[in-house]
């Protein structure tokens, strides 16, 4: 299938590499199939493009490249929903918002995607906590993920002396 998209011009797509939200995306009704787009020089985030829709891209990350302390629990029936069962077997993907000044962009924790890549199966799910919020900063992410590397190489250190 060939897809028009606004980013990327017409990309070609084939059935394995389809994504069905279980439930769609809240504000996208009319967009169910998605796949990912990798480009080097962004890595480690991707595109996540609608297929139904050539205008809709989110930018993903993985949430454990900056944010090493988010370990969201999810419920049996989020994960049933995607036809997962535990939720390691889970990949937890977060949508980012990148401003035109990269030091302010964001990740929405409070909605993290949890993702059967087995069975292309998503959903976006809705955290209940007032530890994360849906603009999370990235590089205030970062200052404590090299925080709390810094510690526990003191911690290390102590412990062999």
């Amino acid at each position: 299938m060939k897809v028009n998209t606004t980013h990327f011009g017409e990309v070609e797509v084939t059935d394995e590499q389809l994504f069905t939200a279980t439930v769609p995306v809240p504000g996208f009704p009319d967009s169910k199939r998605f796949f990912f787009i990798e480009k080097e020089k962004i890595k480690p985030f991707k595109w996540l493009q609608s297929a139904d829709d050539g205008n809709l891209t989110f930018v993903v990350v993985e949430p454990e490249m900056f944010f090493h302390d988010f370990e969201p629990k999810f419920g049996a029936f989020d994960l049933k929903e995607i036809g997962l069962n535990k939720q390691d077997e889970a990949l937890v993907m977060v949508i980012v918002v990148l401003p035109d000044d990269l030091s302010k962009m964001t990740a929405n924790l409070r909605g993290p995607l949890i993702i059967n890549v087995k069975d292309r199966l998503f959903k976006q799910v809705f955290i209940e906590t007032d530890r994360w919020t849906v603009r999370e900063s990235i590089i205030e992410g970062i200052k404590r993920k090299e925080m709390a590397a810094i510690e526990k190489q003191k911690q290390t250190q102590q412990a062999g002396k």
